[in-house]
């Protein structure tokens, strides 16, 4: 068992996901990063977006010399050999860009290299962008982080999609906790009678499994209660009010799962300029509305987790 000391050592792990693409998922792990490094943070942004990578595009980088294709193609033996530093003091980028179309789902052998190394990395926080949909690749990113954070847009199909994310999450999630319990078919019983006995939401399923076995039902729902989930709401218009907080309530009734609201992003066209003149918003802008609420989202996360230790 890892002692406490050695906990404390490893990197604390950031996803940025989303039902949907196109909602600032990209921008917003990289400004986080920015923002989390200038405050002396060391910091580690992985691009596993792999059907889609471009955050050394948005850093205002080249073509990266090394990508995680390397490792997939065992080219290099692991990520620390892939860091590529940025324009950022303490900033290192692990790229994902130039990967095949059969690595956008890489083999599990692969992926859980991938993760274990993540927690070996000399580094105090590392980011990962994710990719859209709910592909298991981007669901085990998802889930073992200990900031997941959903960014979602104030659209019907955005909020829709979010919720969908979050169902596959909460099944992801739930199936690995049954499975080394070595109860899956518990939860297999469970899904087979959810229609006879008016199982509707995840939230009843639950219920349904503690009903069959109450100690896996119990062992289960420690499992989901024990993730730790925060919601964006990205490009908000003024008139428009808050979601964040509505999203997170629907959350606990319907999935029984604690999200949490980190606050909402105002529409900032200085983001699309920063985009253009291939610079991250929080260099090129950095007094920006958009710059300020993300510089406070970092601060509070990273300052709860100091007065909590």
């Amino acid at each position: 068992m890892e002692s406490p000391d050695a906990a404390k050592k490893r990197p604390r792990v950031w996803a940025v996901g989303g039902g949907k693409g196109g909602v600032g998922k990209s921008v917003i792990t990289s400004s986080m990063a920015i923002a989390a490094a200038r405050r002396g943070r060391r910091c580690i942004l992985l691009d596993a977006d792999l059907g889609g990578a471009n955050l050394h595009t948005l850093l205002g980088l080249s073509a990266p010399r090394a990508t995680l294709s390397d490792i997939f193609r065992r080219q290099a033996a692991g990520l620390q050999e892939i860091l590529l530093p940025t324009a950022v003091p303490d900033l290192h980028l692990i790229s994902g860009a130039g990967a095949m179309l059969d690595m956008a789902n890489p083999k599990h052998a692969h992926k859980a290299k991938v993760i274990r190394q993540l927690f070996t990395l000399d580094a105090d926080e590392i980011f990962i962008d994710l990719g859209a949909g709910t592909s298991f690749t981007v669901l085990d990113f998802f889930l073992l982080a200990r900031e997941a954070i959903m960014v979602v847009t104030p659209t019907p199909t955005s909020v829709e999609n979010a919720y969908f994310f979050l169902k596959a999450v909460f099944f992801r999630c739930l199936r690995q906790s049954l499975g080394a319990a070595g109860a899956a078919e518990v939860a297999d019983r469970a899904l087979e009678e959810k229609l006879a006995r008016g199982v509707r939401t995840p939230r009843d399923l639950l219920v349904e499994i503690r009903r069959i076995d109450p100690a896996i039902g119990e062992a289960a729902a420690a499992k989901i209660a024990s993730l730790s989930l925060r919601v964006v709401v990205n490009q908000m218009h003024r008139e428009e009010l808050p979601l964040g907080p509505q999203i997170a309530e629907a959350c606990r009734d319907f999935f029984s799962l604690e999200v949490n609201s980190l606050g909402e992003i105002r529409h900032d066209d200085k983001v699309r300029i920063s985009e253009r003149k291939r610079s991250p918003v929080m260099l090129a802008f950095p007094q920006s509305a958009f710059a300020r609420t993300i510089d406070g989202m970092v601060e509070s996360v990273i300052e709860s987790h100091g007065r909590s230790s």
